[in-house]
């Protein structure tokens, strides 16, 4: 899967995530703040990404062997303080949040059934 990158600001970083069956979902991330852990997003790479249980979001994906972090998921959350460095997904978003978050991961376990993936994340900021 792949995950592009397009807008970055103090609201936080923007993009959009395609699932295998095309469906298209925003993301949200903090800022980039040079891979400082809790308060920027994971650098720009391919990851594996497997299912775990978290003991705060339940059954969700974590992202896999970034430099220098641990415990990276994908989950949700409709603003950057709903993050410490994790991806959050949602079904859209304005320049400062996301809408219908729970929906969207929803949508992600839904598809990817527990099967572990690749994750490519891209910038083409705008």
């Amino acid at each position: 899967m792949k995950l592009t990158r397009l807008k970055t600001s103090e609201h936080g970083t923007f993009g959009k995530i395609q699932l295998p069956s095309g469906k298209i979902l925003s993301t949200l991330e903090l800022p980039w703040k040079d891979n400082q852990r809790q308060i920027s997003c994971i650098p720009a790479a391919i990851y594996q990404c497997d299912i775990v249980n978290s003991p705060k979001f339940g059954r969700v994906y974590q992202v896999k062997n970034v430099p220098n972090r641990f415990h990276i998921l994908i989950h949700a959350g409709n603003w950057t303080k709903n993050t410490l460095g994790c991806i959050l997904v949602g079904m859209s978003n304005n320049d400062s949040q996301l809408f219908g978050s729970r929906k969207a991961l929803n949508l992600l376990m839904n598809e990817l059934n527990g099967q572990s993936f690749k994750l490519e994340i891209i910038e083409i900021y705008e």
